[in-house]
């Protein structure tokens, strides 16, 4: 989270402190009733745009918003296929408005890692990932085939109550690893995966 590095200490805690609050809010409620509430969202979208006015200035305000409003932008694509909640992109919004950009892109990265692990651990444990595997290779094959025929072939995964994930644990468990990269540098798995692309890339477009 590179971004907070260059602010004194009193406003990274200003910031992480109460977005750290929120996280565990939204994972509890998630977790027990499968709920992320608005009435927690809401308000914190708004607190947290004060306390970037607070630390960054009126810059931190329009930067907050305007990365809250990309957000939801962008986050309706992955609500079609039901790989996110509607409760799940507003939490990113609320960390969007709290942090900005650059800590958000990290976050939401080990976010996929963690929901990763989770999503195959509980499957593992309710018998379901066999099933899930073949829904999600299914569901792939059916981008592929819709690209290829240029004709809508996709068919939207079938609910099972097995394969939900409370989406809001990942996030959480993904905010705990982005702070330990910031402060410990450990696991630094971003860091390694941007390293990993720029060799990728050196090599695949070496004239």
């Amino acid at each position: 989270m590179n971004k907070l590095d260059d602010i004194a200490l009193w406003g990274q805690l200003l910031l992480l402190a109460p977005l750290g609050c929120v996280l565990i809010a939204a994972a509890i409620t998630d977790w027990k009733h499968r709920k992320i509430y608005n009435k927690l969202t809401y308000p914190s979208a708004a607190v947290g745009l004060v306390l970037q006015t607070i630390v960054f200035g009126w810059s931190g305000l329009l930067w907050g918003f305007l990365t809250v409003l990309v957000v939801l932008l962008l986050g309706i694509p992955l609500m079609i296929p039901r790989w996110l909640g509607a409760g799940d992109i507003k939490l990113f919004g609320v960390i969007g408005a709290v942090l900005g950009a650059s800590p958000l892109f990290h976050i939401f990265f080990y976010s996929l890692l963690a929901g990763l692990v989770m999503a195959l651990s509980l499957s593992l444990v309710n018998g379901y990932l066999g099933t899930l595997l073949k829904r999600v290779g299914g569901f792939f094959k059916g981008i592929v085939m819709t690209a290829a025929t240029r004709s809508n072939m996709m068919q939207p995964m079938e609910e099972d109550e097995r394969g939900y994930l409370p989406f809001a644990v990942p996030i959480l468990a993904a905010f705990i690893l982005a702070c330990t990269d910031l402060y410990l540098e450990w696991p630094l798995i971003l860091e390694a995966f941007r390293e990993f692309s720029r060799s990728l890339g050196d090599v695949m477009f070496r004239r």
